[in-house]
């Protein structure tokens, strides 16, 4: 089962029996899409096209808009009719991408601590995992020699960037020296940048602003961006040949992105400035988090250069899982047991400062500096 389902189930149960608690795990921002788009999207309603398919690849004056977008603030020229498509979330975009590119049997490098929906889909895919730990220290770093060692051979290599569960953000020489080892040695990169509007200490360089690299696919979402998760609305961009098989899997596996998500989101990419807002926020959050978990005791914060996450380590010797349960019941703060995320995760703990709103940040992180693992035996 996902390894958030359990941890979810039990926080909607708490409140709903009207006990207080800090939901620390699932990253869902804690504020609404951007009341303009909203409105917007109630005005299109009435319109015949808005409550049918939409083409796999998705509308054309949305992904045009996107790719406007794209080029505006990132420098990435796109040709929204061949190489782009609006997806069902990153998720969706992932399985498509990974299915384009690798055959039953091939191999897949992915980092560890690594996001377990990539695993899974790679899992069901028949395709050979291969899970490479990273350094940790007081941040969690590439490992390179690993990677130069694995990379050989192998059909593809998955990087998330900024990270989940890590928060890691990778250098501009990291994304150009991954770009150039993957590129020698014929294996496909591909990038889930679910969290690239929440970039606050790494380079926010990527391959396709110089030219277009065929062997990087990009995926993305707008769940986080724009709180549009409920659409299920995200990205694929790449080389055009292989994108038209990419939409072979969607169209056998969703048909095509929501059409009333789409429109909801060309109005959304309009609102720059509402999003710079938003990832100011999250990187307050950010700092709040690290102060209140430095006070904790037995909690080891690990530095987030980007996203909604820090992966803590906790004492040696207890099992996280039941650690987790042990944070809900005395502190009313839910988290993600570290073993979610491979071996590497052991003894660690996944928070999310993405997701506290206004009203409860305060008192959540009052709850969080109070935690005390010493001494503890579970």
């Amino acid at each position: 089962m996902p390894p958030i389902h359990s941890i979810m189930s039990r926080v909607r149960e708490m409140r709903e029996s009207g006990r207080e608690i800090f939901s620390m795990a699932q990253a869902v921002p804690w504020y609404d899409p951007p009341q303009e788009a909203v409105e917007h999207m109630k005005q299109e309603m009435i319109g015949k096209g808005f409550h049918f398919y939409s083409p796999d690849p998705g509308l054309m004056s949305t992904r045009v808009a996107l790719s406007r977008e794209i080029a505006n603030r990132r420098g990435i020229n796109l040709n929204p009719a061949s190489e782009l498509h609006l997806t069902c979330g990153a998720s969706q975009a992932f399985a498509s991408a990974l299915m384009s590119v690798a055959d039953p049997g091939d191999r897949v490098i992915v980092l560890e601590p690594y996001y377990f929906d990539h695993v899974f889909a790679i899992q069901f895919s028949n395709l050979e995992l291969d899970s490479i730990p990273m350094v940790e220290s007081s941040e969690w770093c590439l490992p390179w020699s690993k990677l130069e060692e694995k990379i050989p051979g192998a059909k593809a290599l998955v990087l998330v960037n900024p990270g989940n569960p890590t928060g890691a953000a990778l250098s501009e020489q990291d994304i150009r020296r991954i770009v150039s080892l993957t590129a020698e040695n014929d294996c496909m990169l591909i990038i889930d940048e679910t969290y690239e509007r929440f970039n606050f200490g790494g380079s926010k360089h990527h391959p396709w602003m110089e030219h277009n690299q065929e062997h990087v696919l990009t995926i993305g979402s707008f769940s986080k961006s724009f709180s549009l998760s409920g659409w299920r609305l995200g990205y694929l961009f790449g080389a055009d040949y292989i994108l038209e098989q990419a939409l072979k899997v969607q169209d056998s596996v969703v048909i095509c992105p929501s059409t009333p998500g789409q429109i909801l989101l060309e109005k959304c990419l309009d609102l720059n400035e509402w999003v710079e807002n938003r990832s100011a926020e999250v990187e307050h959050r950010l700092h709040l988090c690290k102060e209140a978990m430095k006070q904790s005791k037995g909690l080891e914060w690990r530095e987030a250069g980007g996203g909604f996450f820090t992966l803590a380590e906790t004492p040696a010797g207890i099992d996280s899982y039941a650690l987790a349960d042990h944070l809900i019941n005395k502190y009313a703060i839910a988290t993600i047991p570290g073993d979610a995320f491979g071996n590497t995760g052991k003894q660690h703990l996944r928070f999310s400062f993405g997701c506290l709103g206004d009203e409860e940040l305060v008192p959540a992180m009052s709850a969080l500096a109070s935690v005390d693992l010493t001494d503890i035996t579970l």
